[in-house]
């Protein structure tokens, strides 16, 4: 799959014309700056010079290793993560993790998965189209998924294919409204020190444009607070708060009989045009 910009640039485009727009009518007829000799151009530049644009690059399975360590990175004290590796210490843990990943992305990959990254790899996502499944059963074993369930045994194979995927696509089921066809984001994540500048909202802007032109849903499941409070403030509806491990683990995933369980949250985006759409 090439690498490809233009979709992101395109919006940032659009999203340029529309503050030079209107800050060309501003400055002509109305308030303070009216009759402004500043060029049309001029005014352009001063609009969008209050704004940060942030670069994305698209891509396919050249990005698998880079997307791994930056997932291996980013998701290291992750709750849901480490709950899927219960018993690996931290240490193996995060020895781990970026064969983990490498092993999920490919499986994405084969599934015709697209990874966006954005200012040279502060962040990143990976989104699988419609019509496409993680869950595709020849494709984990293609990509190696063998090597994981020998790492983390049937006690982790219950953890992930029988309770997260079994709780997961009950929601699926009750907040798609029967729709089949939506992008799933199997991933996005941001490198500590960038995160709180809006580069995760930028990829996720960069997909709901894509969805929005096909008029589809977007899928995904928040594991931290912070996260679902973003997807929130982007138009996504809560379909339903989903706990791990009720009884065995405490929220931080580690072990604790009687604990509250690690909490994650199944979410849903629907085009401005849908029926579900959120109505304001």
């Amino acid at each position: 799959m090439a690498n490809t910009s233009s979709a992101s640039s395109e919006s940032h485009l659009s999203i340029l014309m529309r503050f030079a727009h209107a800050t060309f009518f501003t400055n002509t007829h109305h308030g303070p700056n009216a009759g402004s000799s500043l060029s049309w151009e001029a005014r352009c530049v001063s609009a969008a010079s209050r704004y940060i644009y942030h670069a994305l690059i698209n891509g396919g399975a050249e990005y698998l290793e880079r997307v791994a360590a930056l997932n291996g990175r980013v998701f290291d004290t992750d709750p849901v993560v480490k709950y899927m590796l219960l018993d690996m210490s931290f240490e193996e843990r995060l020895a781990y993790l970026p064969t983990y990943w490498s092993t999920l992305v490919r499986s994405a990959l084969m599934n015709d998965a697209l990874i966006t990254e954005a200012d040279g790899w502060k962040a990143a996502s990976v989104i699988i189209p419609p019509g496409k499944a993680i869950e595709n059963v020849w494709t984990l074993l293609y990509a190696g998924f063998l090597g994981v369930l020998w790492k983390i045994g049937f006690a982790g194979l219950k953890r992930l294919w029988m309770e997260f995927s079994g709780m997961t696509d009950n929601a699926k089921m009750k907040g798609l409204h029967g729709q089949r066809r939506y992008y799933y984001v199997f991933s996005i994540g941001t490198e500590g020190e960038y995160r709180g500048k809006g580069l995760a909202k930028e990829i996720m802007r960069h997909h709901q444009n894509t969805a929005r032109d096909e008029n589809l849903p977007i899928w995904l499941e928040a594991t931290s607070p912070g996260s679902r409070h973003l997807y929130l403030s982007m138009g996504f509806q809560e379909v339903e708060e989903i706990v791990l491990g009720k009884g065995k683990v405490g929220a931080d995933a580690n072990t604790k009989p009687g604990g509250s369980g690690v909490p994650l949250w199944a979410m849903v985006w629907w085009p401005e045009s849908s029926e579900f759409a959120t109505q304001s």
